[in-house]
């Protein structure tokens, strides 16, 4: 004869599973954009100093975003300007590009970013609860099915603040200023190599209407064992 758990045990049981739930907890918060950072690249014009520094390796990706991004397809640059001469510069996220050999990528807003990472890197965490249950799976399911859905939506609202947070905003600096933030690329599909990589600034001076262009290739970047794994990930997931 089968015991049935009572309604108390179904509420400890689901509180358990929700105390393990996937959660969001990146190591890097806007404040830390500001302050000085080894770059990947700098250049200086005029008096003008802008650099970039990448975090397509997982282990800066995962220190800013809780995620491997570019294996979901996105290349997170961190740009950062500073204007140490006498103009005041205009600096917009639309004129920074990003070139892998001669092919210009896509931008991607903050949000959509967010949202790409969230599908790939929370979804299936989510989905891993009801098959966590053990001999009391039929009882829980609409509980764990209930609370993954509603958790999953928390954390993905916070990932998507996240990535806006740290986003590059439209900047005017006067002399001594300084702007720093994400922008946000999207990488071709499959892609395992980032080979030729360049990021091309074309900062505005104001009142002369003067357009410095900043030329700032980048490293080489291996991505093929985390796309791999991914992959891997996926077809398992599939079965």
């Amino acid at each position: 004869m089968s015991v049935l758990p009572s309604p108390k045990s179904l509420l400890i049981s689901s509180c358990l599973f929700l105390s393990a739930c996937a959660n969001f907890e990146p190591g890097m918060r806007y404040q830390d954009l500001m302050r000085p950072r080894q770059p990947t690249i700098q250049q200086s014009i005029d008096g003008l100093d802008v650099s970039a520094e990448e975090f397509a390796s997982e282990k800066k990706s995962r220190q800013a975003f809780d995620a491997d991004v570019a294996p979901n397809g996105i290349l997170a640059i961190l740009v950062k300007v500073e204007n140490n001469g006498s103009q005041t510069v205009r600096i917009q996220e639309n004129m920074i590009s990003a070139y892998l050999s001669d092919q210009l990528l896509g931008s991607l807003g903050g949000d959509n970013a967010a949202r790409q990472s969230a599908d790939s890197e929370y979804a299936g965490k989510a989905l891993g609860w009801t098959v966590a249950t053990g001999p009391f799976a039929i009882f829980l399911w609409p509980v764990t099915i209930g609370a993954s859905a509603a958790h999953t939506a928390a954390v993905n609202r916070r990932i998507e603040q996240h990535f806006e947070s740290l986003r590059f905003n439209d900047a005017l600096l006067k002399p001594n200023q300084t702007a720093a933030g994400f922008i946000y690329f999207k990488l071709p599909d499959g892609v395992k190599q980032l080979e030729n990589l360049r990021l091309e600034i074309l900062p505005v001076i104001e009142g002369t209407g003067e357009k410095p262009k900043f030329n700032l290739p980048l490293p080489n970047i291996d991505l093929s064992a985390s796309v791999s794994a991914r992959i891997e990930d996926s077809n398992s997931a599939n079965k």
